[in-house]
């Protein structure tokens, strides 16, 4: 994928494009940058590149690169847009490293060194880092600690036999997670306020697969966009 930038005030482009790229891209807090992971030569994306809007490519800065021609990479901001998180992985191993939003010259901490069959995935909010892994959990399981330096770890949803434990939906009153189990999806919903936590039913047909998107990038809301398939 190319990456072209265009001035919507001006519907003209403002920076030269940017080649060979994954093609995803994620805009600094102050929309003066975009990170986005450039393609080696057999077309795996293994470098994150840091972008300012405006100037040449050849000025972008490097911020991590993967060694392992096993492991592709990507970058995304976390929920509470306090951090960006950068994931390595391959099919069954995954490593997270992580900076803060404002970090001037980024510089990419480890979370967790990479073991060989786990996969694990750091999210950020409300004073919490949220830990969707499947380590000494088969089919998943939820955790959360405070600092990432200390990472003093607790159970947030605990690991089912044969129940798979879907990741985290943040909203300023709500938190949203799937389980699957015997084919069959469900959405929970938890009350921050109360943390009380329900189903969702909103179909009487069983459902196959959930999902749950969100409708605006402001999280103080109480909509959410639902999606589903049945048999």
């Amino acid at each position: 994928y190319t990456i072209y930038i265009r001035d919507i005030s001006s519907n003209k482009l403002v920076a030269e494009k940017i080649k060979d790229t994954s093609g995803g891209i994620t805009f600094s807090l102050d929309d003066k940058f975009i990170f986005y992971s450039k393609l080696d030569e057999k077309h795996r994306p293994r470098k994150i590149f840091r972008h300012k809007i405006g100037t040449s490519v050849i000025e972008d800065t490097l911020i991590f690169e993967e060694k392992s021609e096993a492991f592709t990479v990507s970058i995304g901001e976390s929920s509470d847009e306090k951090f960006f998180f950068i994931t390595t992985s391959d099919h069954n191993t995954s490593e997270q490293y992580y900076f803060l939003a404002n970090e001037e010259n980024p510089k990419p901490k480890l979370i967790k060194q990479r073991k060989k069959g786990i996969i694990y995935s750091v999210n950020s909010w409300n004073g919490y880092f949220y830990n969707h892994t499947n380590e000494d959990a088969e089919d998943f399981k939820i955790e959360r600690c405070k600092d990432l330096t200390n990472q003093k770890w607790e159970t947030y949803i605990t690991p089912k036999d044969e129940v798979l434990i879907g990741g985290l939906v943040f909203l300023n009153d709500w938190i949203i997670r799937s389980e699957t189990s015997n084919a069959l999806s469900k959405l929970f919903v938890k009350n921050v306020k109360t943390d009380l936590e329900e189903e969702i039913k909103f179909v009487d047909e069983k459902v196959i697969e959930a999902g749950v998107s969100l409708i605006q990038k402001d999280r103080n809301t109480n909509l959410v966009h639902l999606g589903y398939s049945s048999p």
